[in-house]
């Protein structure tokens, strides 16, 4: 028994140790992140209540009016309360009635409530496109910072190499001390900046996981993705057409006009003059009749005019709202569109031209330097040069892969696939 215990002990203190290794042998790809943010994300979990509880709007639309039952009992004498002096003296009348919609009231109605129910899906719909360009701007974010901190380390590790290097040619004579402790002195900048980059990547590592809704924000979350970006044949013409076809905030726009035009006919509608019929039992004393009723308001002041004007602007409203909409749509992806080929032009800078000149300049100073052909100045200066241009590729195609994002985000198509 104490050694099931001492076993079952073990294995629960290991869980967790055995959860983290898990999670950090798993990077997820955008895929997978994207993924857990639409199942844990508490912003669309009250989109899609909300959605659920607008469909009850609509059953109730659709429903007839209730008829109504009504009791009328007359001429009691209290002072005469037999069997007798009721079967002769009392009256008991009982009516059932039922309002009649005219107008097409209820068909209109229901198709109201369906088409709001319309609009609500267009903007979660809209809610969750935005939410997925933050979830994909925070992962691009943390390559970038994962790149920057391997970078970092590598830069470092490479230094030293560098400082132990030139700590021999101290003892062989060929450079003094000072410039040793000179070179040394460089090395906390290659320090500073692995520090600087892996609380760079801590940060935007808490700030992915909040996005797609975890709460432990475990430091062993990892992804895996590329800064790289794979050659894409776009169309501006096409982009834009796609956009007006899948973007939800322009189908909220479209939506709405025709929720308006539907709130337009069920106000004319219910200027409609509705009845009320029923039937009628009534028993007076001895004689039983039977009855029917009929009821009809006199619309002579109230015909709904205010509705009706008011639904008619609205109208109106609507479809200036809708192409406002269409221009935005266009502008967002010429604005989408024109940051992209910036973006594509910058990487293509540093990936064809800057990078590599950049390293073949730090490698023939370096030479220079060792075989003492250069200064210490020029040597650092190289160095230094050759991080900067490092980093400035990496935030190109950071920059690139977001553009592409912003671009997917404008015009409703998933451009990465």
């Amino acid at each position: 028994m104490k050694k099931t215990f001492a076993v079952v002990l073990f294995i629960c203190a290991g869980l967790p140790l055995l959860n983290a290794q898990s999670r950090a042998d798993h990077p997820l790809t955008l895929d997978e992140v994207l993924s857990l943010m639409r199942s844990n994300s508490p912003a669309l979990a009250s989109g899609r209540a909300h959605l659920q509880a607008l469909k009850g709007n609509a059953v109730t639309a659709s429903l007839r009016p209730n008829p109504v039952l009504s009791s009328a009992n007359e001429d009691f004498s209290p002072g005469n309360f037999n069997y007798a002096y009721l079967s002769t003296n009392q009256e008991f009348t009982q009516n059932i009635s039922q309002l009649i919609e005219r107008g097409g009231k209820r068909r209109l109605r229901t198709e109201n409530a369906e088409i709001a129910t319309t609009v609500a899906s267009d903007t979660y719909q809209d809610t969750q496109r935005q939410l997925e360009l933050q979830v994909k701007m925070a992962f691009v974010g943390m390559l970038l910072a994962k790149a920057n901190a391997d970078l970092a380390r590598q830069n470092l590790t490479d230094y030293k190499k560098v400082v132990d290097l030139n700590a021999i040619r101290v003892q062989a004579g060929d450079i003094s001390q000072t410039d040793l402790d000179r070179i040394r002195l460089q090395q906390a900048q290659f320090e500073g900046d692995m520090l600087t980059a892996e609380q760079a990547l801590a940060q935007v590592r808490v700030q992915l996981q909040s996005l797609i809704g975890q709460t432990d924000l475990s430091p062993y979350f990892d992804i895996q993705g590329s800064l790289e970006v794979p050659p894409l044949n776009l169309s501006l013409s096409d982009l834009q057409t796609a956009a007006l076809a899948n973007r939800p905030d322009y189908a909220a726009a479209r939506d709405s006009v025709q929720k308006a035009k539907s709130d337009q006919q069920l106000a004319s509608a219910n200027g409609a003059t509705d009845v009320t019929v029923g039937t009628e039992f009534k028993r007076n004393g001895p004689f039983n009749t039977f009855g029917l009723t009929f009821q009809v308001p006199l619309r002579v002041f109230d015909r709904n005019q205010g509705e009706k004007l008011r639904t008619t602007e609205e109208l109106r409203a609507s479809q200036y709202s809708e192409q406002a909409a269409r221009l935005q749509v266009a502008a967002d992806v010429k604005q989408a569109w024109d940051a992209y080929q910036n973006a594509l032009t910058r990487a293509q800078l540093y990936s064809s031209n800057y990078l590599q000149m950049a390293r073949s300049v730090r490698d023939r100073i370096q030479f220079s330097y060792q075989n003492s052909g250069t200064s210490l100045l020029d040597y650092l200066d190289a160095v230094r040069s050759y991080r900067d241009v490092q980093l400035a590729a990496h935030a190109a195609n950071a920059q690139l892969l977001t553009a592409i994002h912003q671009l997917s985000f404008a015009s409703a198509t998933e451009l990465l696939k």
